[in-house]
């Protein structure tokens, strides 16, 4: 049944792993409102029936796979006068999320948006991680192949705060060993089943922290946390420099690579152009 007013749509966090943790404003708001879009509807029901939220012909399918078809649907509500929640499977949605593109076309045709805070993987993981996030860069899930990847976390080289990672646990072991090569040893904290029963915060220097993970295998998705590199206290060897010349020269050629790697690493870059100039002459 049409309504006389546009809807809005609240953007609703729910938990990441207790179901406890939902805020009573949470739990009011998804009973009070007419439509539900949802990332999985048998999660979303499972919460629901859980806090006792009746949710029967309320669910909306809504996720990276749909959302194109799905948009102009829960537009069409919203203009009908419906309100509408978005959530996720867990923790607050549009991080890392694609939500975003809906609440984008909402706010492109005047539909109020209100924000339900509450749980987050992201500040949970800063909250017990001991790693310096005064300020700090968030990246999500960094590209699945491996060229794109490693292109990826040299460019990390460059910023100054300390990083925050989501990855899955079947690609953690290359990630980690990029990161040691091409960041440097820096501190590191791999977060896994935050606010479960079996949480674990494991820390340590990225060398540690490999050979841990050695002996250990996870599970699920993590947060990792890269503390921000102090150019003093990172050592930089051959091995490192020549990775990141193989990654610059046919872009930037020798001499203005050379400039941009010591200014990464603080090593001068007359030595940096002799590692380029041997590293050109050998064809690798």
């Amino acid at each position: 049944m049409k309504k006389n007013n546009i809807g809005s749509i609240s953007v609703i966090s729910t938990p990441i792993g207790n179901a406890e943790d939902i805020t009573i404003r949470a739990i009011r708001t998804l009973k009070e409102i007419d439509f539900i879009a949802c990332e999985d509807t048998r999660v979303t029901s499972k919460l629901c029936n859980m806090h006792k939220i009746n949710c029967k012909g309320k669910l909306i399918s809504y996720h990276e796979h749909n959302s194109k078809k799905m948009i102009p649907n829960i537009l069409s509500k919203l203009r009908d006068g419906f309100n509408v929640g978005i959530v996720t499977d867990a923790g607050t949605p549009l991080i890392s999320d694609p939500g975003y593109k809906l609440i984008k076309v909402a706010l492109d045709n005047n539909i109020i948006i209100k924000s339900i805070p509450g749980p987050s993987a992201l500040t949970a993981a800063i909250s017990i991680s001991g790693i310096s996030t005064d300020q700090f860069t968030f990246l999500g899930f960094l590209p699945r192949k491996a060229s794109l990847r490693k292109k990826k976390v040299l460019s990390l080289a460059n910023i100054e705060t300390s990083i925050i990672l989501f990855e899955n646990t079947s690609r953690l072991n290359n990630l980690l060993k990029e990161l040691y090569l091409l960041l440097g040893n820096r501190n590191i904290s791999i977060i896994r089943e935050l606010t479960k029963l079996y949480e674990e915060n494991i820390r340590g220097k990225l060398n540690e922290v490999i050979l841990i993970l050695k002996e250990k295998k996870l599970k699920g998705e993590l947060v990792i946390l890269i503390e921000k590199s102090k150019n003093s206290d990172v050592i930089y060897t051959d091995e490192q420099i020549i990775e990141m010349l193989k990654k610059n020269l046919s872009t930037l050629g020798i001499s203005r690579a050379s400039k941009e790697i010591s200014k990464i690493t603080s090593i001068k870059s007359d030595y940096i152009y002799k590692l380029a100039l041997a590293l050109n002459k050998s064809g690798a």
